[in-house]
């Protein structure tokens, strides 16, 4: 009896164990990757950065109707991505008749004043492997592509990739 409790006490607690959302397939998932991206202040960033912190980059377009939901709601986890060790990065991925500032309006009419990398030639998502936005890809201190976001993933579940 007692043996049988236990047992179904292990599998209470494993069938309730929080497991991290599974990446959508991505050829470039454990490989080593670097890039580097103006900001919209005109200096250039390169991921990784030099501090060995993980980083989160979110891709989007300020024509994006799923962004102007989905990069809010990940931005409003940004100290819970902060207290996993990832520090968050926006892209803003522009098309040809797209600009820095229509990015710089569209991230504040969001709600979201904040600085971001500018991908205007499709370079960092052809060397990351995104091949949509809004998207998510988690990249460790050391270059290495760890984890790229299915295309219905919500914010909490971008967060708990973080490991």
């Amino acid at each position: 009896m007692r043996r049988s409790l236990a047992l179904a006490l292990c599998a209470l607690a494993l069938a309730c164990g929080h497991k991290p959302p599974a990446s959508a397939q991505n050829p470039k998932l454990g490989k080593p990757v670097q890039i580097a991206l103006p900001t919209d202040a005109g200096d250039m960033a390169s991921i990784p950065p030099g501090d060995r912190k993980k980083v989160l980059l979110h891709f989007f377009s300020p024509s994006c109707e799923s962004c102007r939901k989905k990069l809010p709601a990940l931005v409003d986890k940004r100290d819970e991505i902060s207290a996993r060790g990832a520090r968050l990065v926006l892209v803003a991925v522009l098309g040809d008749h797209e600009s820095i500032d229509q990015a710089t309006a569209a991230l504040r009419e969001w709600g979201v004043p904040w600085t971001f990398l500018i991908d205007q030639s499709g370079a960092s998502r052809s060397l990351l492997g995104v091949g949509r936005v809004p998207s998510s890809v988690l990249v460790d201190g050391k270059g290495k592509l760890l984890w790229y976001s299915p295309e219905d993933a919500a914010a909490d579940e971008v967060v708990d990739a973080i490991r």
